[in-house]
């Protein structure tokens, strides 16, 4: 009797825990890694369990109906199985029964894994964790350093768009006892296990100079500075000023690039001839070209390209609507 229940209380331990580590481990990833070691070892135990009876809730549910298995005769063969070790016997298991069992292990892993994937990657992409508190990770740096803090509601007033990097301006002591300013920008950073910043990576590095009264800059590539060391820190951030001009470029672009669709698609619904379906391709697709390169002529050009001259989109109209007029025709518009 002991020895049954101890085999079978491993064995459920085993089954339930290990696919809800699986899961934490590809949840946790990235810089929010080192949140799978964090907390309690009874904290991560209890979350792996419940994690770990999910997946196998879905596993038996969707497993079952791949080898045609109900649940009447997946209870009668636990039990049995049970009534072999109570009485301190091996149980009869066929060999494709144990093939089924493998197969079962290793889909109960991969789902496991998959479901913490598409978790972490559906909770960020739709940056849950910054407007659902519940989501959030335990990594508040990265918030911090990647200026995603700033689509919380809490520092929503200080958002000014989109953030492209981040510098920071350290106050740091030295073994005199005295305080030296030092600026750089932020490239990496590294946290212990218990999610408390470590060290700080900066390039382009300055230091304010109390004896010259100015700022220098630091020789080196890479500046790393151990958080111990730092007194106080603050965080400024350099976004992407997006022009209401380049805003509405983009949007012409991708109404025309809609257009490329029609193009091609309406010709082959017709009733015209096959050869004649080429040609019109071709004609509403010269037709498209220039229509769309003089909508982009009506926007200031990138640096070192050469703007269309007032011939040049006096010619683009006419192609626009001669080719337009003859495809009018063959399509009966007029």
């Amino acid at each position: 009797m002991d020895t049954s229940v101890t085999v079978f209380t491993i064995a459920y331990i085993a089954i339930l825990i290990v696919p809800g580590i699986i899961f934490k481990r590809f949840y946790f990833q990235g810089a929010f890694s080192k949140q799978f070691n964090l907390g309690l070892f009874a904290d991560r135990i209890i979350t792996s369990l419940f994690c770990g009876i999910l997946v196998q809730i879905i596993s038996l549910l969707t497993f079952s109906r791949i080898i045609n298995v109900t649940y009447l005769d997946f209870k009668k063969k636990m039990m049995e199985s049970y009534t072999k070790v109570q009485s301190n016997s091996l149980p009869d298991l066929s060999f494709d029964q144990i093939l089924n069992t493998f197969y079962y292990a290793v889909y109960s892993v991969v789902l496991a894994a998959l479901f913490g994937y598409l978790l972490y990657k559906i909770i960020r992409g739709f940056r849950l964790d910054l407007h659902l508190p519940a989501f959030r990770f335990a990594n508040h740096w990265h918030y911090y350093f990647k200026g995603e803090i700033l689509k919380t509601t809490d520092f929503k007033a200080a958002n000014r768009g989109k953030v492209i990097s981040t510098e920071v301006d350290l106050m740091l002591k030295d073994n005199d006892g005295k305080s030296n300013l030092f600026s750089g920008l932020l490239t990496q950073y590294t946290i212990n296990s218990k999610n408390e910043l470590q060290t700080l990576y900066l390039t382009g590095t300055t230091r304010y100079s109390q004896t010259a009264g100015a700022v220098k800059n630091i020789p080196g590539d890479i500046f790393i500075v151990p958080f111990e060391t730092v007194q106080n820190l603050n965080i400024r951030y350099n976004f992407l000023q997006q022009q209401p001009k380049e805003t509405f470029k983009r949007s012409v672009l991708i109404l025309c690039a809609s257009l490329l669709f029609g193009v091609f698609y309406f010709p082959w619904v017709s009733k015209l001839d096959v050869w004649l379906k080429i040609i019109t391709n071709i004609l509403m697709f010269i037709s498209w070209f220039s229509f769309t390169a003089l909508m982009m002529s009506l926007f200031p050009v990138s640096n070192g390209a050469t703007p269309l001259t007032r011939v040049a989109r006096f010619i683009l109209v006419i192609i626009f609507i001669v080719i337009t007029g003859s495809c009018g025709l063959l399509f009966e518009w007029f």
